[in-house]
């Protein structure tokens, strides 16, 4: 049971008439993926039953599609080339598989050779025909985030993205056996189907995104990675609509876009990048954290000056403050050109500590100052003071010599 090629006469009335029964089908619409054919009896033949195919009838197969012909819910013959095909009872299958290889063969034998009837027809013969046209406009969406390793950043990013993605059906023997069945009118890609089917295809793109991600591609240029990614959707997905008959021919990302917390750690590392690869913007980077600094430490109560003194560390390169600061008159000036002036009054440390507190000597009061701001005696003027014995110099105050211990 099976098919041998046929050619129109250039003799004859037409083509229904010619022969006993003709099957065609024309061209399916892009959301049909397998249609029945239906024999239409001509000339002779008056007595056609749907579900029976007359020894002798000519079947027609257009570009495009795929010819399986069935009895008895078993498929007996197949042909993947167009044109014009006499079915004939008494024959072995033919096979055409065209260009959908050999492979094809191997199918329709682990699925069961329908052995031959020897003329006498089945209770139940018909033909398929299968499109093989890419079907398009499958559009996807990531519902939640997918984790992606930048290799840019050489950080984990999460993205979201959508696009499109284009199937075949590349095996149509596999596809008709876990789809179609002996379906009594067209197959098509309905809500249920396109639900399925895009849930898998979720469910395999964040693995594949992950191989991509291998190939040293950066999130923003996975648009143009359309190869890569396809190749790695349909290599995830070949042990599910692989054995269905199904492939993933393209898949097209539009717009991966990221988190609003990745879009904060990539602009960071940009930044950083950016800084590392200009020394002037290291230093500009530098002056900038110092300035802040002493600006938050001239609100503290640890005075503007102690922050201050801390730029020297923070600043290593001393881009604005050199490493030592000689006098407090300079430190005045650095800080006036930092905008710092107007902080609360600190006084400067004193470059001697413990200084000997001096008495007034009308009133006895602390002078701090040039004059006692109790009476307005002036400070008295400090003079060196020797050991009348041993001319040691002793310090203001004292008592007695430290040297030899008379008394002053």
């Amino acid at each position: 049971m099976g098919l041998i090629k046929a050619a129109f006469t250039a003799t004859g009335n037409t083509f229904a008439d010619e022969w006993l029964e003709y099957i065609y089908c024309p061209r399916m619409e892009d959301n049909v993926l397998m249609r029945k054919g239906t024999p239409k009896s001509g000339g002779s033949n008056t007595k056609g039953n749907e579900n029976i195919i007359t020894n002798g009838s000519k079947i027609v197969v257009g570009e495009d599609q795929f010819l399986i012909v069935v009895s008895d819910g078993k498929i007996v013959d197949f042909t993947a080339e167009a044109g014009r095909y006499t079915f004939d009872q008494g024959t072995e299958p033919s096979m055409f598989y065209g260009g959908f290889g050999k492979g094809l063969i191997e199918t329709f034998k682990k699925i069961g050779e329908r052995i031959t009837q020897g003329g006498i027809p089945s209770h139940d013969q018909r033909v398929y025909f299968v499109n093989t046209r890419l079907i398009k406009g499958n559009k996807f969406g990531t519902t939640t985030p997918i984790p992606f390793r930048d290799s840019e950043f050489g950080m984990t990013v999460d993205i979201r993205c959508y696009g499109e993605y284009v199937i075949k059906i590349t095996d149509p023997l596999a596809f008709y056996h876990t789809y179609g069945g002996n379906i009594e009118q067209d197959y098509v890609i309905d809500q249920s189907f396109k639900d399925t089917f895009l849930a898998d295809f979720l469910q395999a793109l964040q693995p594949a995104l992950a191989k991509v991600a291998m190939k040293k591609i950066s999130y923003d240029m996975l648009p143009g990675a359309v190869v890569e990614i396809s190749d790695a959707v349909k290599e995830c997905l070949e042990s599910t609509w692989g054995t269905q008959g199904i492939n993933v021919e393209r898949v097209s990302i539009a717009s991966a876009t990221p988190t609003e917390e990745s879009t904060e750690m990539i602009k960071n590392a940009q930044n950083d990048r950016l800084y590392a690869m200009n020394p002037a913007m290291q230093g500009a980077r530098a002056n900038a954290a110092a300035s802040e600094a002493i600006k938050t430490a001239a609100g503290n109560d640890a005075g503007a000056i102690n922050g201050f003194m801390g730029v020297g560390m923070l600043n290593q390169g001393g881009a604005m403050f050199g490493a030592n600061i000689s006098s407090d008159s300079q430190m005045k000036e650095e800080m006036k050109s930092m905008n710092v002036m107007d902080a609360p009054s600190v006084p400067l440390m004193e470059q001697e500590e413990n200084k000997e507190e001096v008495k007034c000597p009308n009133c006895g009061n602390i002078i701090t100052g040039n004059f006692c701001t109790e009476c307005g005696t002036k400070k008295p003027e400090e003079k060196d003071v020797f050991c009348s014995e041993c001319g040691t110099k002793v310090d203001n105050g004292a008592k007695f010599c430290p040297n030899c211990g008379n008394k002053l």
